[in-house]
C-alpha cells in the first residue's frame, strides 16, 4: 500500500469516527435490551442528523445487526426516490429504519399482546406498543421534516418542485402506511 493510500485510508477511517452519532448509552457487545434498542430506534429516528445517519449506516449496521438497515428506497411508483428537482433517498432509508424496526420491536419483546407485568406493559413511550398510529405519525413527521430539509438547499426553482413532491411523497406514505 502506497504512502498516498495509506494517508486517504487513515483520513477517511478518522472522518467516518468522528461523524458517527452518539451511542454512548447504547452498547454493541451485550444482548439487546428493550430500554436500549428503543433508544437506539429513538435517537437515530428522532436525534441523528440525517446526513449523520445516511454516512454512518453502513458502521452502524456492524456494530448494531440485529436492527433491520434493509429499505425499498421510497417505493413511490415509477419515479422512486430521486427525481430531477429532489433525492428523497437517504430520508426513504431513515423512514424505512424507522417502520420496520419499531415493527420488529413489537415482535422481539411480544408487545403485540399485552399482558399484566409484561416486559412492554410499563414502557411509556408508545402507549404500550411500539408500532402503533402514534409512532407511525412521528416517523411520518420526521420523513417529512428531512424532505423539506432536502428542498431547502436547492435553487428556488427547483425548490418549489421539491417541496410539491415532499408533499406528495409524505401523503402517500399517509394513506397507504400501515399500521
Amino acid at each position: 500500500m502506497g504512502v498516498a493510500q495509506f494517508a486517504l485510508v487513515a483520513v477517511s477511517s478518522f472522518l467516518t469516527a468522528i461523524a458517527l452519532p452518539t451511542t454512548s448509552a447504547i452498547a454493541t457487545t451485550s444482548e439487546p435490551t428493550l430500554s436500549r434498542d428503543v433508544a437506539f430506534i429513538e435517537s437515530i429516528v428522532f436525534q441523528t442528523s440525517l446526513r449523520d445517519f445516511d454516512r454512518s449506516r453502513f458502521v452502524l449496521r456492524r456494530q448494531h445487526k440485529w436492527f433491520d438497515w434493509t429499505s425499498d428506497g421510497c417505493s413511490f411508483p415509477v419515479i422512486g426516490g430521486t427525481g430531477r428537482s429532489f433525492n428523497f433517498g437517504a430520508a426513504c432509508r431513515r423512514h424505512d429504519f424507522g417502520y420496520r424496526n419499531l415493527k420488529l420491536l413489537d415482535q422481539r419483546y411480544n408487545c403485540s399482546n399485552l399482558s399484566p407485568g409484561s416486559i412492554c406493559s410499563t414502557n411509556t413511550w408508545t402507549y404500550g406498543q411500539f408500532w402503533n398510529p402514534a409512532q407511525r405519525l412521528r416517523i411520518d413527521e420526521q420523513f417529512n421534516r428531512d424532505m423539506l430539509d432536502n428542498c431547502a438547499s436547492r435553487l428556488r426553482t427547483f425548490r418549489v418542485r421539491c417541496e410539491a413532491w415532499a408533499f406528495a411523497f409524505f401523503q402517500s406514505v399517509r394513506t397507504l402506511g400501515g399500521p
